[in-house]
């Protein structure tokens, strides 16, 4: 177990979906196991959707991480799951404005109501801790318009707000999930830039940006470009079809433990400890013990954080040579270099602003989805007309028939038309309508930002 300077945290995607997800019972039953025996201070766990896998898995740790929590949204669950070994004070729950339409049953991230969820934890040398997790809207892919990946992005910005919410009320930040995302996508950036977050295996790491040449093969992506998902080492990714950045980079960085620092309330108040990540890996990559299926079709990710704590005077006679502005975007905590200006690694955020790129490109995408919403609004709702249309005429017209016996028949074609034309009248105007007022909030509020730029 991590002594009280030092915080290890695992993230890891169960792939628990009952009935479908393959070897779900033997999975989780060897995951268990497997934790039962680790040392891990906070464990957050996503797609765990059966109420009695979690069960499992908090009666296999309960020695060690005896507070737990379970996160219920949408119709059918988050899915989420955090364990800690400090004590729960709070807990929350976000559900995300946009998860995809309700008519995409087969992807289901409407029903489940895809959220950030967090915990408050009470920590001995740091004192409150949010511990967030989540698991992101799926759709949307890697290449094409960034406008496919609009509700992801809107997604980013609550994200990045609970952050520097969670930061300005004085409390350290460690984030974990499956973002959906890869380190170079727009929801990344806003993420990273406007949230003030760490990427903990990017900090640990001399590069976690794939080459631009690929991968030499999947033990170099896995190691040094934390690849967790669509492995060809994964036993149910290893030969299904793969999209050109999986095949390209051997794999998909989806999942991610990211870091902050609060934000001092006093300039002048005592120096706090810094929250820096020492080591970060992927494991849970072989195959469950004495099967030939692996843990799921993720991989886990594990960072381990040490608690940097204040050690000279000269340490503060250099922050207070920092700009204002440095000190309120959380290059430094509480009159103490954070770890965006002290730790390793090239790649970690020196400020909260988002770039006027990222802005600009976020607009641009989000303006386009909001026109593309607006489209299918529209057909929807042509479409809900013309089923009652039908639905109309076809009861009508069936008593006018010299048919008797087709009329049971028209009369149900008739129900089905009108069915199909409620749900198109749902899909067009209510959630059409919702879709493009979560669409104008975001675009206004980015606006927002790039006016205080200009």
């Amino acid at each position: 177990m991590s002594s009280d300077q030092q915080i290890k945290v695992l993230s890891f995607n169960c792939w628990g979906l009952k009935y479908v997800a393959k070897d779900r019972i033997e999975r989780i039953r060897a995951l268990a196991d497997f934790l039962s025996t680790s040392d891990y201070d906070i464990i957050a766990l996503q797609e765990l959707w059966v109420q009695a896998d979690f069960q499992a898995i908090r009666n296999a740790v309960l020695k060690s991480l005896s507070y737990s929590k379970y996160f219920y949204s949408g119709a059918l669950g988050s899915g989420l799951a955090l364990f800690s070994r400090f004590p729960i004070t709070g807990s929350s729950i976000t559900p995300y404005h946009l998860n995809g339409s309700p008519l995409d049953v087969a992807g289901g991230d409407f029903f489940v109501g895809k959220c950030l969820t967090s915990i408050i934890v009470e920590h001995p040398a740091l004192g409150e801790v949010e511990v967030y997790n989540t698991h992101m809207y799926a759709r949307g892919g890697e290449t094409g318009h960034e406008s496919m990946r609009s509700h992801r992005i809107v997604g980013a910005l609550q994200v990045a707000k609970c952050f520097r919410a969670s930061a300005r009320q004085g409390r350290y930040i460690i984030a974990a999930g499956d973002f959906n995302s890869t380190p170079t996508s727009l929801t990344l950036d806003i993420i990273r830039d406007h949230g003030g977050a760490t990427d903990t295996f990017a900090s640990s790491h001399d590069s976690s940006l794939f080459p631009a040449e690929g991968v030499e093969n999947p033990q170099h992506a896995i190691r040094s470009f934390g690849v967790t998902c669509d492995s060809p080492l994964n036993s149910y990714s290893a030969g299904k079809p793969l999209d050109e950045v999986a095949t390209k980079w051997q794999g998909k960085r989806l999942d991610y433990v990211f870091i902050r620092d609060p934000i001092p309330r006093n300039t002048n108040s005592d120096p706090s400890p810094t929250l820096i990540c020492t080591h970060s890996e992927v494991v849970l990559t072989g195959r469950v013990p004495g099967r030939n299926f692996s843990y799921s079709d993720h991989f886990g990710l594990e960072a381990v954080l040490n608690i940097r704590l204040p050690s000279s005077q000269s340490t503060l006679e250099s922050t207070a040579k920092l700009p204002p502005e440095l000190l309120h975007n959380g290059f430094a905590s509480s009159g103490a270099p954070s770890i965006r200006s002290v730790s390793q690694g090239p790649r970690l955020t020196t400020s909260t602003e988002l770039r006027h790129s990222s802005i600009t490109t976020a607009i641009t995408a989000l303006s386009a989805a909001y026109r593309q919403a607006r489209k299918v609004s529209n057909l929807q709702l042509g479409g809900f007309v013309g089923c009652v249309v039908s639905a109309a005429a076809l009861i009508v017209g069936s008593a006018w028939q010299p048919r008797s016996a087709l009329n049971p028949l028209l009369v149900l074609v008739g129900v089905v038309l009108g069915w199909g034309g409620g749900t198109l009248l749902y899909a067009g105007f209510i959630f059409g309508n919702y879709e493009t007022n979560m669409l104008v909030n975001a675009i206004e509020e980015l606006e927002m930002l790039r006016s205080q730029r200009d």
